[in-house]
Order: C-alpha cells, then structure tokens, then sequence
C-alpha cells in the first residue's frame, strides 16, 4: 500500500489551521469577557458590610451578590475595631487591579482588604472617617469629618498604620481622590474643594481651592477619562472641568438633595445613591440606563462602579 505524503500533509495542515482558528477564537473571548466583565461589577458598602455585585441582569432587582465581607466576621481585627469601628463602613473603592478593596467607616476607622482571601492588610483609627485613597509610595489619605480630632486629612504609611505621617485642617472632609495625570490629591469638604501636592516627608501642600456651588460637600470622585471630576453636596451633582476650573450640573442627570455617591464607568452609566431615611438607602440607583438594586437588610451609603 502506498502512502501518498502530499495528501497526509495537507490535512495536517488543515487541521492545524483549524485549531489555531479555535485557539484564537477562544483567546478572543478571553479578552473581551475580561475587558468588559468589570463594567458589571458594583462595590456596595453599608453597615459593617462590603459587597460586589455582579449587575449583568439590570432588568433584576434582587443583586447577585458574588463576594461579600463582613468586619463582624473579620476573625484578624481587634474585637473594638470588628464589632465597634467597622459598623458603619461609608467608602469602599478597589485598587490594584481589583486584588485590594480600601474602606473607611464613620464609626471611627480605616483599612485595606485583600479581595482573594479577604484578610484585612492595613488598618488604623480615623475619626469619622468619610473617605479613603491610595497615595504613590504605599501610604494612604483619610478624610475625617465632623468630631473631635476630626475635620482634616490624614495621611498614614500602609507599613506603618500607628503612626501619623501628615494631616491638614478641613472641615467635614468627605472625600479624597487621587489623580495620577497630574501627581495631585483632591479633596472636598463642607464648602470647599481643595488640590494638594505631595512634598518632601509626605507632606501635603495645598495648590488651588475652590468654593462649590453649595454647601455639605458628600463625594468625590472621578470622571472615568480622568479629566474631571464629580462631586456632590446637600443640593445635587456636579461635574468641575479640571482644566478651566468651572463646576457644570451633569447633562440629564436625575438630581437630588443629598446624593451619598456617585460613579460613572466607561460605557457611561452612573451608579448612585441617595438616603431614605438619615443617612441611609435601602436602594442602588442607575442612570443612563435606569435601574435599581434592593437591598432590604443593609443600611447603604454608597455605592461604586468596580473599575479594577
């Protein structure tokens, strides 16, 4: 019997084509699940809890909860800061490629959470703590509002959580967000928004300040292209254009009196939230498109797009 070799070659090489059409086919999936599965991803804090919540399905509004911490389960803090100083976390933004979660609490504290294995990695007392950031070089900024020892910004060393590198006077601090084109810190407070430059020690110095278009500054954060920022206070949202220095009312946006957060993703939907009763919601907001998640058994204060 004799083989013919030209034929056993071109199906190999068929074949090969064919797995490498399907191994490209299979890497393309890969990719685009990973580029835009964040974009479903929503960090939901209230209470001592910490939740993502997977928002494929915004026609539902039950969430799909996919990971969740709780301070009271946090066998790792002390027990005033597990069962104490976490009971009302009020921040919680990803970092570091989405393998850290940074929360602060009003009950009186900071801390870093590893997602994979949720161990807490950083953690430190601040007064009425409002909000929290990472800064370049493994140290941190808190925003202390109203108490005593509060109305300022703290800075701490992640390698050294006791001791207090920096701090400046603000009154209500409520928010603190780094921006990494242009090496500056901004921070909002009662009535005030601030830039901040890091100097020599880690010390922070104040570069420009603005008064807001209102009173009871509530968060900060932002705009998805880095260019601007979003912020809230008693009487609705903002967008303050970076560059010429002008605040603007959001195109359409639903407005309210004291909206607690505010977060927009790259496909330009808005995840909010707006209190209930006090400070609190049982509810997550969408715009653009309209949604809403339920939460009946957590008193939520804010609520963040994932963006890893």
């Amino acid at each position: 019997m004799q083989f013919n070799y030209q034929s056993v070659l071109s199906v190999a090489i068929i074949s090969t084509g064919i797995l490498l059409l399907l191994n490209l086919s299979s890497c393309s999936n890969l990719s685009s699940k990973e580029t835009t599965e964040p974009e479903n991803l929503v960090l939901v804090c209230g209470d001592s809890k910490v939740l993502v919540v997977d928002f494929s399905n915004q026609n539902n509004t039950t969430p799909s909860v996919v990971w969740n911490w709780d301070a009271h389960n946090a066998t790792d803090l002390p027990s005033d800061y597990r069962m104490k100083k976490f009971n009302s976390i009020d921040d919680c933004k990803a970092i570091k490629g989405g393998k850290e979660i940074l929360i602060s609490s009003s009950s009186g504290a900071i801390a870093i959470l590893n997602k994979k294995d949720k161990k807490v990695l950083f953690y430190t007392e601040v007064p009425n703590a409002h909000s929290i950031e990472l800064l370049p070089d493994d140290k941190i900024v808190a925003a202390a509002s109203t108490a005593e020892r509060g109305n300022r910004l703290m800075v701490f060393d992640i390698n050294n959580p006791e001791k207090l590198l920096f701090s400046d006077s603000l009154y209500s601090a409520h928010g603190v967000e780094w921006d990494d084109k242009r090496n500056s810190l901004f921070a909002l407070g009662y009535d005030v928004l601030r830039e901040y430059k890091i100097i020599e020690n880690f010390k922070l110095e104040l570069f420009e300040e603005w008064e807001i278009p209102g009173i009871s500054g509530h968060d900060l954060q932002m705009t998805p292209d880095g260019n601007n920022l979003f912020i809230t206070e008693h009487t609705g949202a903002w967008i303050f254009n970076i560059e010429n220095e002008k605040f603007s009312k959001i195109d359409n946006f639903p407005d309210a009196e004291n909206i607690k957060s505010i977060s927009q993703n790259n496909l330009g939907q808005f995840v909010f939230t707006v209190p209930e009763e006090s400070w609190w919601t049982y509810h997550v907001n969408f715009h653009n498109p309209t949604a809403n998640l339920s939460f009946p058994d957590i008193h939520v204060y804010k609520a963040r797009w994932f963006k890893p």
